[in-house]
């Protein structure tokens, strides 16, 4: 593989990880890409800890320096590559901007990682199961995701929780929308970040609960959707295939 400055540890399906994509590819950063296999447990390797002690993806590796957390990494590259600038002029929409960066962290995430990991959980019966299970949760860096691991290979999370995620589902559709009846994009009449952050889980609400964008009420939430997918950098991200491995792991 081309030995670039810039590296990319992502997953297939991860949100998170569409997320930055989708911004390289808005900038026309070419990068090395290291997909893992997050139900294989791939991210919680000691060579993988070394860069990200978090044990999550994405990682961006710029110049040889780290840079976690995805709603940081857009904000990095498009600091670090001026081409194809992706934040707003205004002062006033720029900090809109950071609102829905901070949204996509504290709400949008938690409505969709639950339903996902329900749907994906299969795939991480190996590690989850008998003498494993001990194993797989010591490499877990974090109590919060241990726990979330140990309610996997208990069975899953509870019929409560998956109806709360849909609820909170229903709250990001309503809150994007009546933004969107206002302005073109969700920090202005301008395609930003606030729109990168936002897609993967507007994204993966229309794949896991199509029903819920439906009717006369979400029409500017579709039609920015709709706008959103036409862009070039979309599908790149999207239905990533620039990584021989992308082709083995599963996408939603």
């Amino acid at each position: 593989m081309e030995n670039l400055e810039t590296i990319l540890y992502h997953g297939m399906a991860s949100t998170c990880s569409k997320k930055v994509r989708m911004c390289l590819y808005e900038k026309d950063v070419p990068f090395e890409s290291h997909l893992l296999d997050l139900q294989k447990f791939e991210q919680h390797t000691p060579e993988y800890l070394a860069i990200n002690p978090n044990g999550v993806v994405p990682t961006l590796v710029h110049a040889g320096k780290p840079v976690i957390e995805s709603s940081v990494i857009i904000d990095y590259i498009d600091d670090v590559f001026p081409q194809n600038p992706l934040k707003p002029a205004d002062p006033y929409e720029r900090a809109q901007m950071r609102l829905w960066l901070k949204y996509s962290d504290d709400v949008a995430y938690k409505a969709v990682y639950a339903p996902t990991w329900q749907k994906l959980r299969h795939r991480a019966e190996e590690g989850l199961s008998g003498g494993k299970l001990s194993e797989t949760l010591s490499g877990i860096p974090t109590a919060e995701r241990r726990d979330r691991w140990e309610k996997m290979a208990k069975g899953g999370f509870t019929d409560q929780e998956i109806q709360s995620a849909y609820d909170l589902m229903q709250t990001c559709l309503e809150r994007a929308d009546t933004q969107l009846r206002k302005t073109a994009w969700l920090a202005g009449n301008q395609f930003s970040l606030a729109d990168i952050a936002m897609l993967p889980f507007i994204d993966r609400i229309s794949n896991l609960r199509p029903e819920f964008l439906e009717g006369p009420e979400l029409a500017a939430l579709r039609d920015w959707l709709a706008r959103a997918k036409q862009r070039p950098s979309f599908d790149k991200a999207f239905a990533f295939k620039d990584d021989p491995r992308a082709a083995e792991l599963p996408n939603l």
